[in-house]
């Protein structure tokens, strides 16, 4: 599986037959709208334009845009409900390639149950924001990974050229989580590769 990243909470994850789209922005966010041919649109928030711009991807998409579960194109996803300022948010636990990946696509703050938390299993890969104003703080998104303890971490939703919507940038995050971390344009993972090694905090160049 590849992994990349548009900006926001907006991301690529190609597996080897389907390409799936998380969260497309439109362009009042100062940034490119995401481009490129689909079979899933994965929407956390579909009601708010910022975040479910579909118009700018191709082909025909199967869309998931809310709490449930679902089982469609060799991706197994749960969305689960966040209230977040009277609004509905869904986060999602996708399994693709025997990886799982836990998105917390732009909220504010990680209000699950101890029984949700444990419900979630063993996390692969975690996609936490950290860009503080509209979605997680530093503080609080460095206290969401060590809750769930992923093997990857892979932040999102921070200041980036461009970028219109107030957030802050990276560094608050890295240096939180000691500093340590590995840049990359895309990442590729296979389900062998993940280890019980010390968790590895991933950025992602966004692309243009």
């Amino acid at each position: 599986m590849q992994i990349s990243y548009f900006g926001l909470s907006s991301f690529k994850l190609a597996s080897k037959n389907y390409t799936s789209i998380t969260d497309p922005f439109d362009k009042s966010s100062g940034l490119t709208p995401p481009r490129g041919n689909a079979d899933l649109l994965i929407l956390a928030e579909k009601e708010n334009p910022l975040y479910s711009y579909t118009q700018s991807i191709s082909g025909t998409p199967f869309i998931v845009d809310g709490p449930g579960e679902y089982d469609v194109k060799e991706h197994a996803i749960t969305g689960i409900p966040i209230k977040k300022d009277g609004r509905l948010i869904t986060i999602y636990l996708m399994e693709i390639e025997g990886i799982k990946i836990l998105n917390l696509t732009h909220i504010k703050k990680l209000e699950l149950t101890q029984d949700e938390l444990e419900d979630l299993g063993e996390v692969d890969i975690l996609i936490v924001p950290v860009g503080n104003n509209e979605v997680m703080d530093y503080e609080t998104a460095a206290k969401a990974a060590n809750l769930i303890e992923p093997k990857i971490i892979i932040p999102s939703h921070y200041q980036t050229g461009g970028l219109k919507i107030p957030a802050d940038n990276l560094e608050k995050f890295l240096k939180e989580m000691g500093g340590k971390h590995e840049n990359a344009e895309k990442l590729n993972i296979k389900k062998k590769d993940l280890t019980e090694e010390a968790v590895k905090i991933m950025v992602l160049e966004p692309m243009r």
